[in-house]
């Protein structure tokens, strides 16, 4: 979902260059902050998913491209065991309420 918001300079130049140093979109650092403060807050239903299926989730989404419709793939398809076994921790984590992957970054 996209969404607008107003941010102080200083905290926005921080966070850019956070997200540049990891090598990732600012969204994800973005959404991750966002995510860690809903579990810390105690919200019933809000589960903090442990840093093994976090990597896991990163490892599988990294290997999607996206295509020109904006749908997402996995050029090595199902010849992949990694995606499998990817897949298999994924599930295996009590998960709460589905996040939409849009492959947009």
């Amino acid at each position: 979902m996209k969404t607008t918001f107003d941010l102080p300079d200083a905290l926005m130049r921080r966070a850019k260059a956070l997200a540049a140093a990891q090598g990732r979109p600012l969204r994800d650092l973005v959404a991750e902050a966002i995510d860690e403060k809903l579990v810390d807050s105690g919200e019933p239903g809000v589960h903090r998913h442990s840093s093994a299926s976090r990597e896991a989730w990163e490892r599988w989404k990294a290997r999607l491209e996206v295509s020109p419709d904006g749908s997402s793939f996995n050029p090595q398809g199902i010849v992949d065991e990694a995606f499998f076994r990817s897949l298999d921790e994924i599930r295996a984590e009590p998960w709460g309420p589905q996040e939409r992957f849009t492959g947009a970054d």
